[in-house]
């Protein structure tokens, strides 16, 4: 993440320092985001395990919210498909094909990414998902949950850009 405030100088110092930001910066940079974003933030950028289990329960809630079939699904396997979604958001997966630019040289021209579509991204498959997630894959793709795991993936990025447009405008 940028720089959320600027720390030239260390106390008693008359120049220089070393620029510290710590987890109460970026915890004060998200003030008045949903409990949801700012806990996805946190678990993501700060390695925050408490604020990763919070997203967890706040994510169960969304899930319901947004579709019948996570609304039925049982307690526990809708936890262990919240905490799959909490993981693969909070890890930095990169495509090997343009390194997380979504973008690629080919002779003389540049172009998008096709293995990630561009989004830089590593595109994980509905297989792994339901590994994951502790469902069989038969079911997975049966109840077409990685079709729903998506769009909540997707709320999750919008939820995180967000909070970054939100944070860099308190930052300038």
């Amino acid at each position: 993440m940028a720089r959320l405030t600027t720390k030239g100088l260390q106390p008693g110092m008359s120049f220089g320092g070393k620029p510290v930001i710590e987890r109460m910066d970026i915890a004060a940079a998200c003030s008045r985001l949903s409990p949801l974003t700012f806990h996805l933030v946190m678990a993501k950028y700060c390695d925050d395990v408490h604020s990763a289990l919070e997203a967890m329960t706040e994510l169960q809630a969304v899930m319901a919210k947004k579709s019948a079939v996570w609304a039925e699904m049982g307690v526990l396997k809708r936890t262990a498909v919240a905490a799959a979604m909490i993981q693969e958001f909070v890890s930095a997966r990169k495509c090997g094909s343009c390194k997380g630019t979504g973008q690629v040289k080919r002779g003389t021209k540049i172009e998008d990414c096709r293995p990630c579509s561009a989004t830089g991204a590593k595109t994980i498959s509905a297989s792994a998902r339901a590994r994951a997630c502790g469902i069989p894959e038969s079911t997975f793709r049966h109840q077409r949950l990685n079709e729903r795991y998506n769009d909540i993936m997707d709320l999750l990025a919008r939820a995180e850009i967000g909070a970054l447009e939100s944070i860099s405008r308190k930052a300038s």
